[in-house]
């Protein structure tokens, strides 16, 4: 959440409006007339009450601060639309894998969660390691199919 006290935003403003009114030697009246809007918004302004942008931005350049007008340029200015990001595939490193490997490595996760729920082996498990629950780790680049199978027969 962002700490922000817009009402003393709002009556900050107001009484530099204000100040700035005085200065100029205008009477309420004359202000909202010059800016070509209502006595009522011009007093609620100055009273810190809140004010559409419209009436703040009238009033603003009836004050001769239109340069207060140019540092909105960029809070105001259509946002550019964003380009969407490609989705990249799933292993970006080499080949995609053959659906043997993608099974032999979720049968080895089940078997890891099934462990590490019961902190013991699972059911029918010896807890010895055969090829289809073991866990495959290869560097960038090696295709998973030769680790399952392992080295060519020579």
């Amino acid at each position: 959440m962002i700490d922000f006290d817009v009402d003393r935003v709002e009556r900050d403003l107001g009484l530099v409006v204000r100040e700035l009114r005085i200065k100029r030697d205008y009477s309420q009246r004359e202000l909202a007339d010059r800016a070509g809007v209502g006595l009522t918004a011009v007093r609620s302004l100055e009273k810190g009450k809140g004010s559409t942008l419209t009436t703040l931005s009238k009033v603003v350049h009836a004050l001769g601060r239109d340069a207060w007008l140019g540092m909105l340029d960029d809070a105001t200015a259509v946002p550019k639309p964003l380009k969407k990001k490609k989705k990249k595939k799933a292993n970006s490193a080499g080949p995609a894998e053959s659906p043997e490997a993608i099974a032999a490595q979720e049968a080895a996760e089940n078997k890891r969660r099934r462990v590490a729920k019961r902190g013991k082996p699972a059911k029918g498990d010896s807890g010895k390691s055969d090829d289809a629950g073991a866990e495959i780790q290869a560097g960038p680049g090696v295709q998973l199919e030769s680790v399952i199978q392992g080295p060519p027969a020579v």
